[in-house]
């Protein structure tokens, strides 16, 4: 428990050092991708229709990867390398087809990102037990099944376009299904992880389907 609370102290100071270089980072992402985005304009590379298109993609790719950089190894200040690689997958995995909250700002996505996954990676270290963090997914899951999936503020998918990717949504959660169920019974702390990688996902679905972020 001591460890625990001296490795998560440290995550604490390591995250507060960082919320000004993330809001930094973020206009500087933003700025990178604009100036992409007219070069590849500049060169016919693009249209002029497809600009809007081409800065979201450059945005998007730009923020997985430092995200990555920078999550990464604050969740494994939490619960170790092993735990945080699988709650990324799972999170990723389910939200690429869900959809859910987006801030407004990349450096708002990030320091979302990062207060997200430092509470969910936090409360799966402290599952009193397998069976409660396999109630936690079969809820999760459960809900994303009947929600899923929220609109996308940057691509303003059709009624049509939505209802196809719940068939891929399905696959994806029995994909999880079975990986949760498997770590559970092997590796609960790791089985925690993912379930809530699940539920993470799943809350920002319902919290964009309230309204809340970007629409």
């Amino acid at each position: 428990m001591r460890t625990e609370f001296c490795s998560f102290t440290v995550f604490l100071d390591f995250s507060d050092k960082s919320v000004y270089r993330i809001q930094q980072g973020g206009h500087s992402m933003e700025h990178l991708a604009e100036t992409m985005t007219d070069f590849l304009l500049r060169r016919k590379y693009i249209t002029e229709e497809q600009t809007e298109w081409c800065h979201y993609m450059l945005i998007k790719n730009i923020m997985s990867i430092a995200s990555l950089v920078l999550l990464l190894p604050l969740g494994a200040l939490i619960v170790g390398w092993g735990g945080t690689l699988f709650y990324t997958f799972v999170f990723r995995f389910l939200r690429a087809r869900t959809g859910g909250y987006h801030a407004k700002t990349p450096h708002g996505c990030l320091l979302g990102s990062v207060c997200c996954q430092s509470v969910m990676l936090f409360l799966s270290a402290h599952m009193p037990d397998p069976v409660v963090s396999a109630f936690i997914a079969g809820f999760s899951c459960l809900s994303i099944a009947l929600f899923g999936p929220a609109n996308h503020p940057e691509l303003h998918l059709s009624e049509k376009e939505l209802k196809a990717l719940q068939p891929r949504i399905y696959i994806r959660l029995l994909i999880v299904v079975a990986l949760t169920a498997v770590l559970l019974f092997f590796r609960p702390d790791w089985g925690a992880c993912t379930a809530f990688g699940v539920f993470a996902a799943a809350l920002l679905l319902v919290i964009s389907l309230q309204g809340y972020g970007a629409q």
